[in-house]
């Protein structure tokens, strides 16, 4: 990154560097440029024109801040080399510029600190550019320092030929230390920064698995809490359904005997009070008799144990013949019933004995919540586009909110308000219904509102044998 940064700083200035030198020294030189490439350089020693020539690239490179500067003919042979930290001033410059190329020549055979690889890279027409860092250095009190450089090999052409490459080394110390010590801070600061975020994933992780562990022990005691509640649902299912079992023999034989008494097969009854009280006997016996079979019914349900057998049934038989059955009860608490069949036959998949006992249920229940004067409708719709057949109990009875839904549906819920509190049931028909629709494939809906009636829609699927009457 640091290398980066430098690099593209230093090498945009080199090269703005090399373009002044050529236009202010090189092409102000005259012949002595083009010697470089023609004379050996022996003779170039005690050539004016080229000592001129580097005079003149001394003073210019002293002028600007570059640590030592070398020119290279195109053949690769150094000719100019300098250092700015060592190079003597005024009326002594040559000398010091003469010893300096004598040093080169003699004791280091022009052998610097030259890139190879770059020098061959802007003989061949591109500028090349590299750092060498820790390069030790001798400055003018001749100590020995360990600097950071970036070496600029920057091809000089004309007439779109090489003609000579210059050489600018740049010492780039308090720029490479300024952007290490930012560097550092960056790096210090996105360690320290890593390290806090770190702590905080590893705090929200233990966290986390704390809480997942507490979550697993809860979900284990509820685990333990539902298998017992329904053991003991179980339990409570079983009970109902062995105690409906022994309830039903004797209510039979009630039923039955009350039933002989009322048709005075063994003799009349003179007494009309007897009469009357053998009728009330085998009402309640009749009525206990159903509460005892929807009890067990839906003890059969909740255990998923209440067997269905789905076959093709002939929906408007079942419907005309529940409301038959339904129609004396209607009769007595002044009810209309209102039938809306479709003329044609419609076959669904269903039990029959079950389908019978839902739209029994249902349209019982209308009756008993509909007032004087009221009315129950039983409503057949078919969806031919979606082969769905939607059932329909509509009563004008006393309703209940949107709220007490919920209650009507449960377990033995009765909706507790004064306008229906008088009213007999143990509160399982519609759970029961429900429970029985769902067994038979199909879909329960409920919609009520108090003192408007209610909606019970039954969706169920049929085939396409439809047969018209």
């Amino acid at each position: 990154m640091i290398e980066n940064i430098v690099l593209a700083e230093v090498s945009h200035s080199n090269s703005h560097i090399a373009e002044i030198y050529y236009n202010e020294v090189w092409q102000n030189s005259g012949s002595a440029t083009a010697k470089l490439n023609t004379q050996n350089y022996t003779e170039l020693l005690s050539d004016k024109d080229f000592i001129n020539f580097a005079q003149n690239s001394m003073r210019f490179f002293q002028n600007i801040n570059i640590t030592s500067m070398g020119l290279y003919s195109r053949n690769g042979e150094k000719f100019l080399a300098s250092n700015n930290l060592n190079l003597n001033q005024g009326a002594e410059v040559f000398g010091g510029f003469y010893d300096k190329i004598s040093y080169k020549i003699d004791s280091f055979f022009l052998k610097d600190v030259i890139s190879t690889a770059g020098l061959k890279e802007a003989l061949s027409g591109s500028s090349n550019y590299a750092i060498f860092a820790n390069a030790t250095l001798q400055d003018a009190e001749q100590s020995f320092t360990d600097r950071q450089l970036v070496v600029s090999y920057v091809p000089i052409i004309v007439n779109f030929k090489v003609v000579a490459v210059l050489e600018l080394m740049t010492d780039v110390t308090d720029q490479w230390d300024k952007i290490s010590i930012l560097e550092r801070k960056v790096i210090i600061t996105f360690l320290v920064v890593f390290a806090i975020f770190f702590a905080i994933v590893m705090y929200n992780t233990h966290y986390a698995q704390k809480v997942i562990n507490q979550q697993v022990q809860i979900n284990q005691l509820l685990g333990e809490e539902k298998n017992r509640a329904e053991g003991e649902n179980r339990a409570k299912t079983e009970f109902l359904a062995n105690v409906s079992h022994e309830l039903r023999t004797p209510l039979n034989a009630i039923i039955g005997f009350s039933e002989m008494l009322m048709s005075e097969v063994h003799g009349p009854i003179e007494n009309e009070q007897y009469k009357e009280y053998i009728r009330d006997v085998n009402n309640s016996g009749n009525h206990l008799l159903s509460v005892i079979n929807d009890i067990l019914d839906f003890s059969k349900a909740s255990a998923d144990k209440l067997q269905v057998e789905n076959i093709e049934v002939d929906l408007n038989k079942i419907a005309s013949a529940s409301m038959r059955f339904v129609k004396p009860r209607a009769d007595g608490a002044k009810v209309e019933l209102i039938e809306k069949i479709p003329t044609a036959h419609i076959v669904v998949i269903a039990d029959p004995k079950r389908l019978k006992q839902i739209l029994l249920n249902l349209l019982s229940n209308a009756v008993k919540f509909t007032p004087e004067n009221g009315s129950v409708t039983l409503e057949i719709e078919t969806n031919e586009l979606e082969k769905l057949v939607h059932i329909k109990v509509i009563d004008t009875g006393i309703g209940m909110s949107e709220k007490d839904i919920p209650k009507a549906l449960s377990s033995f819920g009765q909706v507790d308000n004064k306008s229906n509190r008088h009213y007999e049931g143990t509160g399982l028909g519609l759970p029961l219904t429900k429970k029985l629709v769902e067994l038979i494939g199909g879909v329960f809906e409920i919609t009520s509102k108090v003192g408007l009636g209610t909606i019970v829609t039954i969706t169920l699927k049929y085939t396409d044998s439809i047969e018209l009457v």
